[in-house]
């Protein structure tokens, strides 16, 4: 099972969507900042920095929206809905994706 480590106000929602667009079953545990904004304890548990987001893929742990996507994009894009082929493109799909960043 995947499972989104999803901290509100953060790049979670881009893996929610490749999530949905892949058509993977996930599910999402939530965290609510702090009043200082910085990550709660109990994220701290799943990744030592308490970045969001984090994605638990059956014990692989990832952090960073960019590497999650590309792992996501990787692993289960058996159909290359998220990559595209041509040289340009590739430009594009990189630049967006590192975008956020």
């Amino acid at each position: 099972m995947i499972t989104v480590h999803h901290l509100n106000q953060s790049r979670s929602q881009r893996v929610l969507w490749a999530l949905e667009e892949l058509g993977l079953p996930y599910q999402i545990v939530r965290y609510q900042r702090e009043k200082t904004m910085m990550a709660p304890e109990a994220l701290k548990r799943v990744h030592p920095l308490g970045k969001s987001p984090v994605l638990d893929d059956n014990g692989t742990i990832v952090a960073e929206s960019g590497a999650i996507l590309e792992h996501l994009q990787e692993t289960y894009d058996t159909r290359g809905q998220l990559k595209p082929t041509d040289t340009q493109q590739k430009l594009q799909y990189r630049f967006w994706l590192h975008y956020a960043e």
